[in-house]
């Protein structure tokens, strides 16, 4: 859902500071969360992002549904959503990439054809 300030956002910048971005970790919620925040973030950072965790989830409910035969609908149409997700970032993952290469090819040909030679 929109928010009429949604329209204007990209437009502001606070002066001085320019984007504004925030990164969303366990003790960002609340410092007395159960478990230790610090398992939580090395866990999301150094094994898997919570969509890793959560596929792997998903792929077992599924795998399980299939093999007792039970419809699970909502976690299919989830599923369904994420992968189109996925889809649709593709072309903009790739228009980064290409403007990053863009930029090292710029400064650092040897680092560019390193990275650019296929195998």
């Amino acid at each position: 859902m929109m928010t009429p300030f949604d329209v204007w956002a990209p437009m502001f910048r606070a002066p001085f500071f320019g984007d504004v971005t925030q990164e969303i970790v366990p003790r960002v919620f609340s410092p007395d969360i159960a478990g230790s925040a610090e398992i939580e973030v090395r866990s999301q950072t150094d094994v898997a992002s919570y969509g890793t965790q959560l596929g792997k989830v998903f792929e077992a409910q599924q795998t399980l549904a299939a093999a007792t035969k039970t419809d699970l609908p909502e976690i299919d149409k989830l599923v369904t959503q994420i992968e189109g997700v996925k889809d649709q970032s593709k072309d903009a993952i790739r228009a980064d990439v290409e403007r990053a290469l863009a930029r090292l090819k710029a400064v650092d040909k040897e680092g560019w054809r390193t990275l650019t030679r296929s195998e």
